[in-house]
């Protein structure tokens, strides 16, 4: 038989479950949806870029690379197909240089100048950012690996699942087909 000091027990400890579990519904529906919002940038050719770059777009895909990683490297001529693939469909690939040096004017230079042999070298022609402060505290202080890859609607709202490392045409392929469904709901 129960005392009833174990019965209070009980009940606080059940009132207590259920009041971290309504807590931390109500904490889920009214977190702010991460994404890339209210950002300012520049691509390599010195334009200026801001979240209205996603506007026209069902979907775009968003490749953080860097100029040392040999799988970024590789996979890039395969984005640069399916980014002519799926232009059709309002999907567009954008790249950020995730190592652009800053530290010196001839350092930044040497960087971009870098960045850009790399995209001629691979036919990877499609946007490529320069990484912003804005961009870094929106989205890219969360960067753990290169090549990762996320994708963000058309409000820059992230969608589905981060990518970590290279994929070969038919992982990508499901990948970005997967994702455009979600978009689609």
């Amino acid at each position: 038989m129960k005392t009833p000091g174990k019965r209070i027990i009980l009940v606080i400890t059940i009132l207590s479950l259920v009041l971290s579990v309504i807590g931390a519904a109500g904490s889920a529906e009214t977190a702010e949806p991460k994404g890339l919002y209210e950002f300012w940038s520049l691509d390599l050719n010195g334009e200026e870029v801001d979240q209205s770059l996603f506007a026209p777009y069902r979907l775009t895909m968003v490749n953080v690379w860097a100029t040392y990683c040999p799988p970024c490297l590789h996979e890039m001529p395969i984005l640069a197909e399916l980014s002519e693939t799926y232009a059709q469909q309002g999907v567009q690939i954008i790249g950020i240089v995730n190592d652009i040096d800053f530290s010196t004017q001839q350092a930044l230079s040497q960087s971009v100048a870098t960045a850009r042999y790399i995209i001629s070298e691979t036919g990877a022609d499609y946007t490529h950012l320069v990484p912003s402060e804005d961009l870094y505290n929106l989205r890219l202080k969360e960067v753990q690996v290169v090549p990762e890859t996320f994708f963000v609607d058309s409000r820059g709202t992230i969608v589905g699942e981060t990518v970590y490392g290279a994929k070969d045409k038919a992982g990508w392929i499901a990948i970005i087909d997967k994702t455009l469904a979600l978009v689609d709901e």
